[in-house]
């Protein structure tokens, strides 16, 4: 179950996309942007008065904005206790950075992976270090005598992002980069925490292809025989396009068919198929795929009918 910061954060980030989204106007408030004058008035309002001095005593007794949420928690105030907890949650960031909870590290690693997103990071030293910590806390779960992907779970709770998701992408955006070096360290720490290897599987097939193409191939095949997800199978053929042996290629395709229903997907596969094409210099078969793309709609027979007709296949 989600961690109430956590939650939070899904709802105003949710609510920015989905304006029509019904929520209090305290609970879809970015506390980061608000001045800390202002966070001293809410607390007033919702009637525990504070200043620094006796904000920073209290907070002497708790390891937690959790715990001073509680402690400063009146029991008739149960219904603002939410509203209450984001306030101090934000007054704990800003004056206690020596004191990083879990909450407070992971409130942070998703505020760096939603920058990283959205292109607005100036470098990537905040997800390096968040990540490299990640994985130390990570390791003191497991020390604990839980299993990794237990820890996992466990730790994914207080993020608002897809966990899995982000380093998949991120590990991908690195093998784009070339900078094989790193995407190999993050992908041999975190791959033992995944509750989904096959993905990693795929970047590892990714991984091998700037490196060993005969092993990339092999590995590819078996991930071909094992039952994969649209975007994990159109991952494969991407490969496949660069650096793909003849018979994984259309392996592949044929595979991925069933699941092609949207046109823009449609169009995704007839460009990695000319990428193939034009990589092993087959203009024919080239030009031939390019023809059905100036057609609209888009005739998904056709290209199977090319694509195959020398395969005995249709």
């Amino acid at each position: 179950m989600l961690q109430t910061k956590a939650l939070y954060n899904i709802l105003r980030l949710t609510a920015k996309d989905d304006p029509s989204i019904e929520a209090e106007p305290w609970a879809l408030e970015n506390l980061r942007e608000v001045p800390l004058e202002a966070l001293w008035k809410k607390l007033a309002r919702l009637k525990v008065p504070l200043d620094a001095a006796h904000l920073k005593q209290f907070a002497e007794e708790c390891d937690s904005p959790e715990m001073l949420t509680d402690l400063l928690l009146d029991e008739t105030q149960s219904d603002v206790y939410d509203q209450l907890y984001l306030v101090l949650f934000e007054l704990w960031r800003r004056f206690f950075p020596e004191k990083a909870s879990l909450s407070i590290f992971c409130d942070e690693l998703d505020f760096q992976i939603d920058l990283y997103d959205n292109e607005k990071l100036q470098s990537d030293e905040p997800i390096q270090d968040g990540l490299a910590n990640l994985i130390e806390i990570l390791e003191e779960h497991v020390d604990q005598g839980i299993s990794h992907q237990e820890a996992f779970t466990s730790i994914s709770e207080y993020f608002a992002n897809d966990l899995v998701s982000f380093i998949y992408d991120y590990i991908t955006d690195l093998l784009d980069q070339d900078n094989t070096l790193y995407a190999s360290e993050l992908l041999e720490e975190f791959a033992p925490y995944m509750p989904d290897p096959l993905r990693f599987d795929c970047l590892e097939a990714s991984l091998f292809s700037l490196t060993d193409v005969v092993q990339a191939n092999h590995l590819i095949k078996s991930l071909l025989d094992k039952p994969l997800e649209p975007d994990l199978l159109f991952d494969l053929l991407r490969l496949l396009a660069a650096v793909g042996e003849h018979d994984l290629f259309l392996t592949a395709i044929k595979k991925i068919l069933p699941c092609v229903k949207e046109e823009e997907d449609i169009e995704e596969l007839m460009d990695l198929t000319v990428e193939y094409y034009r990589r092993l210099d087959l203009d024919e078969q080239e030009q031939a795929i390019l023809r059905i793309k100036e057609k609209t709609p888009l005739n998904l027979e056709e290209f199977k009918k090319l694509v195959f007709s020398n395969e005995g296949i249709a």
